[in-house]
């Protein structure tokens, strides 16, 4: 009888181990469910705050010079292109980063230099070292009609400057919108800012570009996104070697120079959402080991965004058209908005992509 008592004790027991079991099942699932609700939910907005951020200037159009939305009147700016340093005791340079569009060419003796241009200078508050004028520079400035801005130039820049009324400021003779700090040593040393160059495009009453822009178009969706993984140029100089390493997250090319991340002298890392190669002839002029770099006609390109690089050329047709880029079948390229970076290469430097 006590044996039988004791079973049904234990079963009962059972069973209410089993009710609160399920109880307590039942409370977690709905507190776990709650849980990865509230998540899908913050993930719901963040990507519908990211919608409305995307659409919430209705009324933005492209901005000429790298395609990006902006509210109506900053969509055409006047441009500035300025001739910036690369030099080892040039690095890191200011304001690098924040351009808009960059172009990358041999100065001299396997030296590169920047010629880079701006749409909106009210981030930059130190621009440089800035350097002096090449004729190839002046071409590219000129297919934008920019603001060229410089530090004296060649005999042949000078020269092109004055015969074909560039529009350009000279710190030789504006010193005022320039200056030169006590931290590099010259020539490495010659600075200027967003509002020093505002207020001579001001003073000389260049408010709007003239210029005709690029294609343009949205990025490619993630899964439509491809794997590069870097485009390597094996400038002739080692501490001038470039690496672009893509990343698919971003879509975005990180620049490297020498091995290193290129960063500005705030910190902030040189990126790129398209990546072009133009090979251009070119033969050294003096003992200074100056170039002549054949920039008028066309030739052979590579053209990388979104992950994949394909073959194409550019084309442009005098000093003052703006350079363009054509695939294989002629066809026009359009770019995602954003930084571009061109890289002009003589045509026996190595590019591995």
């Amino acid at each position: 009888m006590e044996a039988n008592k004791q079973k049904n004790i234990w079963k009962y027991l059972d069973v209410t181990l089993i009710v609160i079991s399920l109880i307590l099942s039942f409370f977690a699932y709905k507190i776990i469910t709650k849980y990865y609700s509230n998540i899908e939910e913050d993930l719901v907005k963040v990507v519908e705050e990211e919608k409305v951020e995307e659409s919430s200037c209705l009324d933005c159009v492209e901005r000429g010079i790298d395609g990006v939305l902006v509210p109506k009147g900053e969509e055409n700016i006047f441009p500035v292109a300025i001739v910036i340093e690369n030099h080892l005791e040039a690095r890191p340079q200011a304001g690098i980063a924040d351009a808009n569009l960059v172009i990358e060419a041999e100065a001299e003796g396997g030296i590169t230099r920047f010629l880079a241009f701006f749409a909106d200078l009210q981030k930059p508050d130190r621009i440089g070292p800035i350097r002096s004028a090449r004729p190839y520079f002046i071409d590219w400035s000129r297919g934008l009609s920019a603001l060229f801005v410089h530090v004296g130039g060649s005999p042949e820049a000078l020269a092109k400057i004055v015969k074909e009324n560039v529009v350009n400021l000279n710190e030789f003779y504006n010193g005022k919108y320039f200056w030169r700090d006590g931290v590099n040593e010259a020539p490495h040393n010659v600075f200027s800012s967003g509002e020093n160059i505002d207020k001579y495009l001001e003073r000389k009453g260049l408010d709007k570009g003239e210029y005709i822009s690029w294609i343009f178009k949205d990025e490619a969706e993630f899964d439509d996104r491809g794997d590069s993984s870097s485009i390597v140029i094996n400038f002739e100089r080692d501490l001038y070697a470039v690496e672009w390493k893509y990343n698919k997250d971003e879509n975005s090319y990180i620049r490297y120079t020498a091995g290193d991340e290129h960063r500005d002298e705030d910190g902030d890392m040189v990126k790129a959402k398209n990546v072009l190669v133009a090979y251009m002839g070119a033969e050294v002029l003096d003992s200074e080991l100056r170039l002549k770099i054949d920039n008028i006609g066309e030739g052979e390109a590579v053209i990388c965004l979104d992950g994949f690089c394909q073959k194409g050329f550019w084309q442009k047709n005098s000093s003052t058209a703006r350079m363009r880029f054509y695939n294989e079948d002629k066809k026009e390229v359009e770019f995602n908005r954003g930084t571009t970076w061109l890289e002009v290469l003589k045509p026996e430097i190595e590019v591995v992509y």
